[in-house]
């Protein structure tokens, strides 16, 4: 199933254009194609892999069929209110000379051969400090916007449209003194960039720093409760739609000084021997090695599911002390299983979490 599952993304996202694309079957059991929907489910992939069943005309039995069908619906509308909610912030902050940038979620799909199929989640925008204040004052005056606390200290989160947003003031929490200078001075001379969504041009970084934070966010939620599928597809489909406008050189010299290589490399065996990008696009060569980390991100990838929710969402909704113990048992042993192709980066996680969990006490 997990390689019937590949060969549907591979489809998926490349469609015609790489070779050995189309490799499905003609027909799924009932039983096959409920494992197989709640599989890209949990991967939050649903959209492209039920486009990839009914394009290919993989029969399967009306009851699966209808379920597809209603789950296709649903993502549909989805698609249709985040988008809105997209252009509507846009449009806001345009209208009131507020310089922004939205980032991951719907200005990724746009690099989707179908942008409609990626599934939604909130959407994130960046202000610097000379916007952000201006931006939550006017968002309370035109939206009424009512923010969630609990998410104060980092960002700015609130329900608008039936869509979330998250706003926010620093883009990443670094992990000390260093990634922090140097995420500030990247952002600082950004030259920043456009993507169309609903045929309305939205503004968002320049593709190569953007393809450098989607991995950093990537990367940090593997070494936390985990990442999903859908995020190294994000990954995959920015490397090779947007390749002309990546300016790998630079986007190289940024993964050696923030200490992320090797990590970048190891996640990259997943984007080409499993997802099937082209391997000229990663930037880099791979080795036996990267594959053998490779095989470790995967495991946690397929067991724990889209940002880590089939194993943590439980736990998190659970503040008991056996969560939190839980909840801490699965970051470590993420660290353990990663630090050696990212040390600095991960030991720094590491002590920002430990800090971070005396100062909850």
């Amino acid at each position: 199933m997990i390689q019937l599952l590949f060969n549907i993304l591979r489809d998926a996202l490349w469609r015609d254009e790489i070779q050995g694309a189309k490799l499905l079957p003609r027909e799924l059991s009932e039983a096959e194609a409920t494992e197989l929907v709640d599989l890209v489910k949990k991967q939050a992939l649903l959209g492209l892999a039920i486009d990839a069943l009914f394009r290919n005309n993989v029969k399967m039995p009306r009851k699966n069929v209808v379920r597809c069908v209603n789950l296709q619906d649903l993502i549909t509308q989805q698609v249709k209110r985040i988008n809105h909610g997209v252009i509507e912030l846009h449009q806001l902050f345009s209208q009131e000379g507020i310089d922004y940038s939205i980032v991951k979620g719907q200005v990724v799909a746009a690099y989707y051969p179908d942008a409609r199929l990626r599934h939604p989640g909130d959407i994130d925008y960046y202000c610097d400090s000379k916007n952000f204040e201006k931006a939550y004052q006017l968002l309370k005056e035109r939206w009424g916007i009512i923010p969630d606390e609990k998410d104060a200290g980092h960002h700015l989160c609130f329900d608008h449209v039936g869509v979330t947003f998250e706003g926010h003031f620093a883009l990443l929490v670094p992990y000390g003194k260093k990634e922090r200078a140097y995420w500030n001075q990247l952002l600082d001379s950004d030259p920043g960039g456009t993507v169309t969504v609903d045929g309305v041009e939205i503004k968002t970084l320049s593709p190569t720093v953007h393809t450098l934070y989607i991995f950093r966010h990537l990367y940090n939620h593997l070494l936390n409760l985990g990442v999903g599928l859908r995020q190294f597809c994000d990954l995959a489909v920015m490397l090779h739609y947007a390749k002309e406008k990546i300016d790998m050189d630079a986007l190289r010299v940024h993964l050696k000084a923030l200490g992320l290589e090797k990590a970048w490399r190891a996640c990259g065996v997943i984007l080409v021997d499993h997802l099937g990008l082209p391997e000229g696009d990663l930037g880099y060569t791979l080795s036996a090695q990267d594959r053998r980390y490779a095989k470790r991100i995967l495991d946690v990838v397929l067991y724990n599911g889209n940002m880590g929710h089939y194993e943590g969402t439980q736990l998190r909704e659970n503040e008991e002390q056996i969560g939190k113990m839980k909840l801490a048992c699965i970051k470590l042993f993420h660290f353990m299983k990663f630090a050696p192709i990212a040390p600095h980066f991960s030991y720094a996680w590491l002590w920002h979490e430990v800090k971070r969990a005396f100062a909850r006490e």
